[in-house]
């Protein structure tokens, strides 16, 4: 059965007699199917996996509420994460149909273009069955590479939420929320995210219950205003009592290596840009620009202490224009240039210092 998008060169494999056994056993409430794509990041498949088994460990030995297979058309092959670890298909592509969703959890975004016709196909089937397409982490940018966000919201991580406008300026795309449900697709950009995303899933199909046990289970903490539960913020995050604050921190914070403007800031938080310069003024003494640069040089330093990138890599890979300017700036923040910090940071020993330490 050809489902490959009509491309006769990619067959999707349908293993249809593909056995309901193991952790996918059982009456099931939820069912789930997960590609994977090359350089995919684990965080994402284990807080969606590991919040589904949570789901169904009852300890009353009844039916799981939560079933999934993870697909691939060479299911007979490693699928390599972003961290090297090798994940193995549970079997070839099934039948859409026999799924409540499909999910896509992306990699990274110079692999993207690694990902197999055939899966790409395999997506396209599902959605002409009428099966809720879920795309995580940038699974988003696999979906509108495919057209099925056009005009559509979409949620997308910070760190890459201009690359997607970039490519993508007929999606409306934001950060700030956990996922964005379309009904037929699903957006989430994937992190400890993906935890809410499936305890949502959960809700609907299994009930309140399952979905409380499963947050129980796995420890998941209550979430502070604005920003995702659990994460250490630098500046010492969690004394900022401004929740628009924190959330602007947080967004400097991920976006250390892309322009950042006070007025993106602002509007990401609500604010108009001098509502938003009164805030850091009255909490960090410094403007949202100088707060940017400075966030940005600190991770300049930290850099030319823990990594062998070049001065001009390090320049670029903090959102300077050009070597001369984080050059510059640096010797105006720190009193030395870039290259003497670095022989004075390697004849001194290895840093004690986090790049974020109490906002210095």
């Amino acid at each position: 059965m050809n489902f490959a998008n009509n491309c006769s060169s990619c067959d999707v494999v349908y293993d249809l007699d593909f056995p309901l056994t193991g952790h996918h056993a059982g009456s099931s409430g939820l069912r789930i199917g997960i590609v994977l794509w090359p350089a995919f990041p684990l965080l994402a498949l284990a807080g969606l996996l590991d919040t589904l088994r949570h789901a169904a460990d009852t300890g009353d030995n009844g039916g799981r509420p939560c079933c999934w297979r993870i697909m691939s058309d060479r299911p007979d092959d490693l699928i390599i994460s972003s961290s090297g670890i090798g994940v193995k298909a549970d079997c070839g592509y099934s039948d859409p149909k026999h799924f409540d969703y499909i999910t896509v959890i992306g990699g990274l975004l110079p692999d993207l273009d690694k990902g197999s016709r055939a899966a790409r196909g395999y997506l396209h089937a599902a959605a002409r069955a009428g099966v809720t397409l879920a795309g995580i982490c940038t699974g988003s940018f696999i979906l509108a590479e495919e057209g099925m966000l056009e005009g559509r919201r979409a949620v997308v991580h910070p760190y890459h939420l201009q690359a997607f406008r970039d490519r993508f300026p007929g999606v409306h795309s934001i950060t700030g929320c956990d996922y964005i449900d379309h009904g037929e697709i699903v957006t989430c950009p994937g992190g400890i995210a993906t935890i809410s995303l499936a305890t949502e899933l959960i809700r609907r199909h299994c009930g309140p219950e399952r979905a409380t046990h499963a947050i129980h289970q796995i420890a998941f903490p209550v979430k502070a205003a604005g920003a995702a539960p659990g994460v250490s913020r630098a500046h010492d995050f969690n004394r900022i009592a401004d929740r628009r604050l924190r959330k602007a921190v947080f967004l400097v914070e991920q976006c250390l290596v892309k322009s950042v403007s006070t007025e993106w800031l602002a509007q990401q938080v609500n604010l108009s840009s001098r509502q938003l310069t009164r805030l850091f003024k009255s909490e960090f003494n410094k403007t949202p620009g100088e707060f940017i640069r400075a966030s940005r040089l600190r991770y300049g330093k930290w850099l030319l202490r823990n990594s062998a990138d070049s001065v001009t890599d390090i320049a670029l890979r903090t959102g300077f224009s050009d070597c001369g300017h984080f050059i510059r700036c640096f010797q105006q923040e720190y009193g030395c240039t870039p290259g003497r910090y670095r022989a004075s940071a390697t004849v001194n020993g290895p840093p004690t210092e986090e790049y974020f330490a109490n906002g210095k």
